[in-house]
């Protein structure tokens, strides 16, 4: 198995119907090359031909009428059958490259490290995302427990002893557990950055993805409950007031960039796939066409291939 792609060894790894595949589209890109140098030809010829018509055509001697629509007929005929032969290539051409793609794609699957590694490596933005849900909800609920907890602080404050109220202590209790698991989940979450970021960080899917800020709630939570009344309502309010921002604000833009990183992973084993392929065939073309074969093996491809390109839509 490859660790990346190598044309070298793919070149000499390739299954003999990949391998059929791009030799056959290296002959097609070469007929087409000759098509198209044959029918500037026949422009320029045919520009010619009509260039040449002299003044009063209608009243020159039949023999030179004759002759000269036959030149230009059969200049513009010849046209016809080189645009007709290279539609039938450019056809051809385009159902071989997309079978041929295929099979490379499912050859890469099977036989190149780095491939496979980015294609196992697509998850990690779901797990991503689904980990902010989980996050998210744990974070509103520590912000609705907070705001309990601010809302019960203040009733039955035991000024002398500097104590808060049963009731306010276990709401704050409660507020430390919410805090707790939203920490818990920052760390289950940056967890599969991480794991992303180890995966691919020496391919060429490499993306590091964000990770969410570790906060220490918890230990603020438990501050709070050793401060006078005034001093924690303001503690309460700024902790509520960053959570909210971090819901409404930072969370949004660490979806996209996770949604973004997700499209650009597909985006990058599409091109994986592309950028093989370009290097099969540019190899191919090189090495794999002998000129004096060239009708020849277009003409059995033609046979061999015809009929699923007249089944392609136009």
């Amino acid at each position: 198995m490859m660790r990346t792609f190598n044309l070298s060894e793919a070149v000499l790894m390739i299954p003999d119907q990949l391998e059929d595949l791009l030799v056959r589209g290296a002959y097609l890109e070469h007929s087409a090359n000759e098509l198209k140098r044959l029918h500037r030809e026949q422009t320029v010829r045919l520009e010619t031909v009509r260039a040449s018509q002299p003044p009063f055509m209608f009243l020159r001697p039949k023999d030179t009428r004759v002759a000269f629509k036959e030149a230009t007929n059969g200049t513009a005929a010849d046209m016809s059958t080189i645009e007709k032969a290279l539609f039938i290539n450019g056809k051809l051409s385009d159902h071989l490259r997309t079978r041929s793609k295929e099979l490379l794609e499912k050859w890469l699957r099977s036989n190149c490290e780095e491939y496979r590694t980015g294609l196992a490596a697509g998850h990690y933005a779901m797990d991503w995302e689904q980990a902010l849900d989980r996050f998210t909800e744990h974070a509103l609920a520590f912000v609705r427990v907070l705001g309990s907890a601010r809302n019960t602080a203040p009733a039955g404050y035991d000024h002398r002893r500097g104590a808060f109220s049963a009731a306010a202590y276990e709401a704050i209790k409660l507020a430390h557990a919410a805090a707790l698991r939203v920490e818990a989940e920052i760390v289950a979450t940056n967890a599969i950055a991480e794991e992303h970021d180890r995966v691919v960080g020496a391919t060429v899917f490499n993306d590091p993805m964000p990770r969410l800020v570790h906060e220490p709630y918890a230990e603020v939570v438990g501050q709070i409950a050793w401060l006078a009344p005034t001093a924690a309502q303001a503690e309460f309010n700024r902790v509520i007031a960053a959570c909210d921002d971090l819901i409404n604000r930072e969370l949004d833009a660490l979806r996209g960039r996770v949604r973004y990183s997700g499209v650009e992973h597909q985006g990058r084993t599409q091109s994986y796939v592309e950028d093989a392929w370009d290097q099969l065939h540019a190899h191919a073309v090189a090495h794999s066409v002998d000129t004096a074969h060239l009708e020849v093996v277009v003409a059995q491809t033609e046979r061999a291939y015809m009929s699923d390109v007249q089944m392609m839509p136009v």
